[in-house]
This record gives structure tokens, sequence and C-alpha cells, in this order.
């Protein structure tokens, strides 16, 4: 059966004046396969569009469809469209409305899918497809956006959409099948970076302030990894990889939320083991979280099921956890100031909550290879510091420092089992220390308590 091969140019674009570059339309065909469709139509008011389709591909179609307008620069080529197919059953639409754009398609294998729409002056997009079934989604309405995607797996699908300016985004999928990514740039001069290695992953990433930087990565030998990242603030850093031990099977099932509406803030984390959960929400400036460690990589050892869970809606906030171990709990709130939060959880069930609504308070806490242990700290004034160290099991330590108090320091240590300690604190230079070594003992410790009005 024979190729079918369509090509209109406007008019227009033959007769108006214009310069010399501009004034014509180039379209270069070559098709080798079988049952292949080529439709090429180039409008606009100066011409100047280039589009190349190269075809070996069977039973594949390509249509482009470039419009420019030269707004931006009459002189130069408005739109380029180049495509190359080899394998069977591949499909490209291209169309381009704006000036000065720029898209280049690759595919090989079977079953590969683009549509791609460039509206908007001087926007490029790469597109490399290969092995099975992939389809790419690409919609680029503002001005000087890059978009580079590569899927090298089965069933791969990614939705990208590109309306605002200057935006960078990097969509790679590899080594797996069922890799879903949808990308939405609006702002400025925001760069998202999504790697997806692990097997029916998802990534939901929006950004749509200003000079936001966001990473993705999930890792080689796992499966279900899930990630939804929103920077809505500007300068905002988010840096996130789930699944990365690599040595397998016990990587799976990650789940992470990361939510930035403030300006300068910064979140680290990393799934290494599975069944994680981090969910990290800042709506104020400046504040840095990290999740360092869920799981220690050890598979075999089926460390798993962590959660931690931050809120900073204040100015300069730091926290930090560290949960090597299993079935871990680590909830923080901060909505004060240059308030800092440490928990180092290597325990199993260990659970700590903090919440830190004054300024420049401080909690660290140390929960060693127990299990069972729980810590509560809730700061409420200014200037609090609080050390809980719990080595044994079953212990409970609590401590809260009521609105209003200042200059407070609270430390307990308890190194042996089933221990409880609580300290309320509300006056002004109070110090509390609390030690228990044994099994079972129970120290309530109150000064100058003050209820809040």
């Amino acid at each position: 059966m024979k190729n079918y091969v369509y090509v209109a140019a406007s008019t227009l674009a033959l007769t108006v004046s214009a310069p010399a570059l501009a004034q014509s339309n180039d379209s270069t065909i070559n098709q080798t396969g079988n049952n292949s469709d080529v439709t090429v139509t180039q409008g606009g008011p100066d011409g100047g569009n280039l589009s190349t389709v190269e075809q070996s591909a069977d039973d594949s179609s390509v249509v482009v469809d470039q419009n420019g307008f030269d707004l931006g620069a009459p002189a130069l080529v408005t739109n380029a469209s180049d495509v190359t197919q080899a394998g069977a059953n591949q499909s490209v639409d291209s169309t381009q409305f704006g000036d000065a754009n720029l898209s280049n398609v690759t595919q090989s294998g079977t079953e590969m899918e683009v549509a791609l729409v460039q509206g908007g002056l001087n926007n490029s997009s790469t597109v490399n497809q290969s092995n099975v079934d992939n389809a790419a989604d690409i919609f680029q309405d503002g001005d000087d956006n890059i978009s580079t995607i590569l899927q090298n797996n089965i069933d791969g699908t990614i939705d990208l959409d590109q309306f605002g300016d200057r935006g960078t985004s990097t969509i790679t999928q590899t080594n797996d099948n069922n890799q879903n990514a949808e990308v939405s740039q609006g702002g400025e001069d925001n760069i998202s970076t999504v790697n997806q290695r692990a097997s029916n992953s998802d990534a939901i990433v929006t950004q749509l302030g200003l000079r936001n930087t966001q990473t993705l990565v999930q890792g080689d030998i796992s499966d279900n990894q899930e990630a939804t990242i929103t920077q809505t603030g500007n300068d905002n850093v988010s840096d996130v990889q789930q699944g990365i031990d690599g040595t397998g099977p016990l990587d799976d099932d990650n789940e992470v939320f990361v939510t930035q509406g403030g300006n300068n803030n910064e979140v680290v984390i990393r799934q290494i083991s599975e069944l994680n959960l981090a969910s990290v929400n800042q709506s104020g400036d400046r504040n840095e979280a990290r999740i360092v460690s869920q799981g220690d990589g050890a598979s075999s050892t089926s460390n798993q099921n962590n959660s931690a869970t931050f809120m900073q809606g204040g100015n300069d906030n730091f926290a930090s956890v560290n949960q090597p171990g299993q079935d871990a709990v680590n909830n923080v709130n901060q909505s004060g100031n240059m308030n800092s939060s440490i928990t180092d959880q290597i325990d199993t069930g260990a659970m700590a909550f903090v919440t830190q609504i004054g300024s420049e308070n401080t909690s660290n806490i140390d929960q060693n290879a127990g299990t069972g242990n729980t810590a509560t700290v809730m700061q409420s004034g200014d200037l609090g510091a609080s050390t809980i160290t719990q080595t044994g099991d079953g212990n409970g330590a609590s401590l809260t420092t009521v609105l209003g108090a200042s200059m407070t320091t609270s430390t307990i240590l308890q190194d042996g089992n089933m221990n409880s300690a609580t300290v309320s604190q509300g006056g002004t230079g109070d110090v509390s220390g609390v030690t228990q070594t044994g099994n079972s003992n129970a120290v309530a410790v109150s000064q100058n308590v003050v209820a809040p009005s």
C-alpha cells in the first residue's frame, strides 16, 4: 500500500514581502516504511517555517501544523519541527502557533505517541521515546521554556504544561514500567527535574512561583513510589529521593507530599526502605526541613513504615529527623520563628511529637535502640530548650512550656523501661532535670505554671 504525504503552505506565506529567510517555508519528508501518513501544514504571515520528517516506521502517523507570526524576530526562522520515526505504530501530532519555537521528536520501539503544542515565543521541546507503549503530552504557551523528555520504559505517560516564562523541565522514565509524571510550570524561572526508575510510580509536580527548584528521583528495583510536590512561593528548593537503596526488593510503597508556599524554604527527603510516609508543608520563609533517612537500606531487615510530618508556618525554623528504624512517628509543628527540632529515631515503634509556637525554642529528642518510646514536647514560649533521651523500652516523656514562659530548660534521661516523666514549666528561668535509670519510675515536675488566657 502507498504512503500518503500532504503538504500545504499558505498563499500569504508565499506572497507577503519579508526578509529572504522568512519568506519561504521548507518541508523535507523521507518515508521508507509501510502504511505511514504525513500531513504538514505551514502558514503564518511571513512563512519561515521548517519541517523535517523521516519515517522508517510501519503504520505510523505524523501531523505537523506550523502557523507562526514572526512577532519576536521576523528575520529568523519562525518555527522548526524535526520528527524521526522508526519501529511500528508511532504517532506524532505537533502544532506550533507561536514564534521561534523548536521541537525535536525521535521515536523508536513500538506504540509511541507524542502530542505537542507550542505557543508563545522561543520555546524548545525535545522528546526521545523507545521501548513499548509510551505517551507524552507537551503544552508550551509561555516564553523561553525548555522541556526535555526521555522515555525508555513500558507504558510510561508524561503530561507537561509550561505556561510561565523561562521554565525548565527534564523528565526521564527508564528501566521499568507504568511510570506516570505530571508537571505543571507557571510563574518564572522555575526548574523541575523528575527521574523515574521505579515501576508503578507517580510524580505530580506543580510550580507556580518564581525561581523554584525541584528534584525528584524514584529509584531502581522498587515499585509504587508516590510523590506530590507543590511550589507556589519563591526561591524554594525541594530535593526528594525514593527507593534509592537499589538492593531491592523492600524499597517499595513510599509516599511524599511537599508544599512550599513561602519563600526561600528548603526540603530534603530520603526514603530508602519501604512503606514510609513523609509530608512537609512550609508556608513561612527561610525554613529548612530534612527527613534524612527513612529506613537504613538493609532490605533484609525489613525496615519500614516510618512516618514524618512537618508543618512550618513561621520563619527561619529548622526541623530534622533520622528514622533508620521501623514503625516510627515524628510530627513537628513550628509556627514561631527561629525554632529548631532535631529527632533521631533508631528505635522500633518510637513516637515523637513536637509543637513550637514561640521563638528560638530548641528540641532535641534522641530515642535510642529501645522499643515503643514516646516523647511529647510543647513549647509555646520563647527561648525554651528541651532534651529528651530514652534508651529502654516503653518510656514516656512529656514537656509543656506554657504561653509566656521564657528562659526555660528541661532535660530528661530515662535509661530503663516503662518510665514516665512529665514536666510543665510556665515561669521565667526555670530549670528541670530528670534522670531515671531503673524501671517503672514516675516523675512529675511543675514550676510556676500559668494557664493560657
